[in-house]
This record gives structure tokens, sequence and C-alpha cells, in this order.
């Protein structure tokens, strides 16, 4: 009926078909008035004359209607025109914007947010101002995503999970492979988990699930939910604060035991003398939000950083919030990670490993700073960076001849690691570092680290902290000293096993009333 109507509107125009209805109209009434005044037989003569034209009226707007259904029918059939040249909407006369913006609605449409983008969506169909095709082409959207509901069984048994992970499951950074990282965990230690896709609304919604996480889903053990599943569970663990923003629209009735916040990232990307900036997401708006969809629950900051942040700069906004005293620490298979030994040097230089994303807040603020921190010449050193090396070619005016970048996922970070001699990891005085897990894997695959003096409460006695005008005479220790380079690299191994392994993890969430764990902490299988 949609298309009928679009149809109908698209081949006359809605004055044209108002105008032949009222003219319509008006003729029948003089008819009438004729009929009662004229005699008899002239009046059933008239009538007749009148019925005849008028049924031919209907029959021409219903053929030419008719072979408007056909010709966008046959129009949505051929290949060239159902996929266009950017998409899945079936006009050709769409322009490249047009395209681009029913990709962003119909990504939102199907991807949980149905409620907000319907009520966006259904005055289009009927806009005198939009062009037919357009018109056209969302009332067909609209119409695929009705066909997929009704065709989506909503009654369905509820699922029983050990653990239900509500996260952006699309993000290609430190947010993923950390929720990877746990799923893993969970996976060996014969847990199930329910893995829940939260997207941002305003970012790209269309982007889909990282294939580390596919990669972990086997529809048994781990499975994907969606709004038509029903799930309990004894922890619902939600991270990634920007995801709940805004809740989607379409969820699963998830009962959960208990729920918990995992806050990975500060409320704003930098905090200076005079409080923060750049905006990532607002603490009230998140507790509501929680609150509304699960009631009571538990936030968890991912290290001293974050807790410091929620505690000196948002303090008010706090008052309302469970905020647990100990963290939720990033994970690791520390046993998968370690290499055997150092590496061998065979004589060259002493290579020197960095990897993270290649934004202005990740690296030193000045050409000074990166030059204290990391040798820009000699033959001593040489600088390997994974992740992209365009702020600090901005910032030196070019790279320096001992430097070797590796673009962005160029190759796994652990292979990376495991081919240099050491980790320094300096990062902008104003950016707000959550976590670190660059040096986390750095530590586990048995690199000493060196490192700014304001991760010392997270990694402890793991890494080795000073000022950027220190980094050289570390350094230099390192490479010239093997008992200290071993004793340094024991340490952060042993750091990693006791305080970020899977193993460590697992103690958390039992601690937190996942009764297979429980189970087997009583049993001595998992350390309390």
């Amino acid at each position: 009926m949609v298309r009928i109507s679009e149809t109908v509107r698209t081949r006359f125009g809605r004055s044209g078909v108002r105008t032949a209805l009222a003219v319509l109209a008006l003729f029948s009434l003089v008819t009438a008035v004729l009929a009662y005044l004229l005699p008899q037989r002239l009046a059933i003569a008239l009538t007749a004359a009148v019925l005849v034209a008028e049924a031919g009226v209907v029959v021409l707007v219903a053929l030419r209607t008719y072979r408007g259904v056909r010709r966008a029918e046959e129009a949505r059939q051929r290949p060239e025109s159902v996929q266009g040249r950017s998409g899945p909407f079936r006009s050709v006369q769409l322009t490249d914007e047009q395209r681009r913006i029913l990709k962003n609605w119909r990504a939102r449409l199907f991807g949980g947010f149905s409620a907000t983008a319907m009520r966006e969506l259904r005055p289009v169909v009927t806009s005198a101002s939009a062009s037919p095709a357009y018109r056209l082409a969302v009332a067909e959207m609209v119409m695929d995503w009705y066909a997929a509901k009704e065709a989506r069984s909503e009654d369905r048994d509820p699922l029983r999970f050990d653990i239900v992970i509500t996260s952006h499951f699309a993000l290609p950074g430190g947010t993923t492979s950390a929720n990877a990282e746990e799923i893993r965990a969970y996976r060996k230690a014969g847990l199930t988990v329910g893995l829940l896709h939260h997207p941002v609304y305003h970012w790209d919604v269309a982007r889909p699930i990282d294939q580390k996480i596919l990669d972990l889903v086997d529809g048994e053990q781990v499975r994907l939910l969606d709004a038509a599943d029903a799930a309990e569970c004894d922890l619902m663990i939600v991270r990634f604060p920007p995801a709940v923003m805004r809740l989607l629209d379409d969820r699963p009735r998830i009962t959960a035991a208990r729920t918990v916040l995992v806050v990975n990232q500060t409320p704003y990307s930098f905090y200076g003398p005079e409080g923060g900036t750049s905006v990532a997401w607002d603490v009230r708006t998140v507790y509501e939000n929680l609150t509304e969809w699960v009631g009571d629950h538990t936030w968890y900051a991912i290290g001293p950083v974050v807790r410091d942040a929620l505690r000196e700069h948002h303090a008010d906004e706090m008052e309302r919030v469970d905020l647990a005293d100990a963290f939720w620490y990033e994970s690791i298979d520390a046993a998968e990670w370690r290499r055997p030994g150092q590496r061998e040097r065979d004589g060259g230089p002493f290579r020197i490993g960095r990897h993270s994303r290649d934004a202005r807040l990740k690296w030193p603020d000045t050409a000074d700073l990166v030059r204290a921190c990391y040798p820009t010449e000699g033959d001593d050193y040489e600088v390997r960076i994974l992740g992209g090396a365009e702020i600090p070619k901005e910032i030196l005016g070019g790279l320096p001849a001992n430097w070797v970048d590796h673009p962005f996922n160029s190759m796994p970070s652990r292979d990376f690691l495991a081919d240099v001699d050491a980790m320094v990891y300096f990062i902008s005085s104003e950016g707000a570092e959550a976590f670190g897990r660059a040096p986390l894997e750095a530590m586990a695959v048995g690199l000493p680290c060196v490192m700014e003096h304001r991760f010392e409460e997270l990694f402890g006695d793991a890494a080795i902290y000073c000022s950027p005008e220190e980094v050289r005479g570390v350094l230099d220790r390192l490479r010239t000293d093997p008992a200290y380079y071993a004793e340094q690299a024991e340490k952060a191994v042993r750091y990693v096993r006791e305080h970020f392994s899977h193993e460590a993890q697992l103690a958390r969430v039992a601690g937190l009333g996942v009764d297979r764990l429980r189970t087997a902490a009583a049993d001595g299988v998992v350390a309390a």
C-alpha cells in the first residue's frame, strides 16, 4: 500500500489528485441537481452517462497507477538499480548525498535505534518537499524493517549465561582488545558468555563488529544477543560509558543478579589547570540511563587515572554513584604473551619499541621532549613504532633516520613487541590515559618499560619511572647491564601475572557472584 500510494502521488502529484477528486465531486453534485430538476427519462439518461464517464476516469487512474507500480517494481529488481552506486537503495535517481543519509538511517533503523529512526523517517514518506525517488526509497526501507521484524521470532525461551558483556564491539582499539581478552579468559574457564553490541548513536552505527570479537563467537558458549532475546546471568558487565549515553531502543530483556559499569575512559579527553576539555561522555546521563535500564549497579574505574578524574573533577556528579574502591584492570594471557628470553641483538642497535594510536595526546608535547624520550640520532639506538608516526613527524619536522614506522594494524602487537628490546611510553602532559594497554602488553612479553611517574600507582615495580631527561641514562643501563635488564624483565612478568592475568580476572568476577567460579574457588581451582 505504501508503494501504491507513493506511486499515485509520484505520477499525479498531491495537488493533481486533490484537484481531480474535487472536479469529480463537483460534477457529481451538478448532475444530482439536474437529475432532480429534469424529467425522469432525461434524468436517468444523464445519470447513466455520468456514471460511465466516472467509471472511465477510475479505470484510467487505476491503469496509470498499475503501470507506475510495475515500472517501480521492475526498476527495483534490475541488478543495476538494486545496489545503485553506494548502497541497497533501489532508485537510480537518488543523489550521492541522499544515499549517504539513507545508509546512516538504515544502520540506525536495523542497528537497534528503530524508534528514534522511525520518528524521523515516517514524515519523509508523505513529505511534499522531498523528491519522489527519495520518498520511495525511505518507504521501501521502512517496509523492509517491518518485514524483518515480523519474520523475527519474539517468543523465544530465555537464554542462560554466566556473564553478559554489553559494549561497543566495533571499535578498532583498546576497548575491543580488552573485551576480546576477557571473553577468552571466560571461555577457557568454561563460562558461557552473551554479547550485546551497543554502538554509540551519533557515531557510525554501520561499522561492523570487529573480527577479534566475531572470531570468539561460536553460537553456544559465546553468543551474540539481539533485540528479541531474553537472557539471565549472574553478572552483566557494561564497558565503555559513551555507548550508554543513548540507550538502544531495541534491547533484549536481560535479568542480571549484578551489574557493573567498567569506566575505561574519562568523561573528558583532556584535563588541565582550568578543568576538562573535549567531552567524551556525561556522568549524570550515563548513570541515569543505566539505572533506568538495570537498576542498582556499581562503577569500576579501569585504573587510578580514571578514578582520580572522577573524584577530583566530577565529585558533584558522582554523589549518587556507587564507585568501587578496587580497579577493574584489563587482562591478558600472561603465559601466551611471554617470549622465551631477551632478543638476540647480534651487535646491532638496542631497539626501543612503542605502539599506540597515532594521536596528539599519545605523544610528548614538544620536539625537545620527543627527542629526550626517543633517541633521534646515533648508532646505539633504533626506535620502532607500531601505529603510525604522523604526529611525531609533524612535531619533529620529519622522521629521524634511526626510526622505523609500521602502520596501525600492519602486524600483531605481540609479534612487534617480541622483536624489540624495551618499551618507552611517554604521552602528552594533558592526556588522561585511562589505562595503558600498550605498556601492559610489553610487560607481558617480558620487556623492561620506561615510563613517567603518573603510571607508577597502576604498574608498581613492573616498570622503571623517570623524567624525560632521565630516559637516556635508563636506556644506557638496560643496554649495557644484562643483570639489570633481566631483573626488570622478570619484575614486569611477575606483576602482570599477579594483577592483569586471566587468573586475576576470573578471581575478580568470582567475587562478584559468578556461581560457577565461586564453586571453583571453593574447590581451590580458581584463586579467590
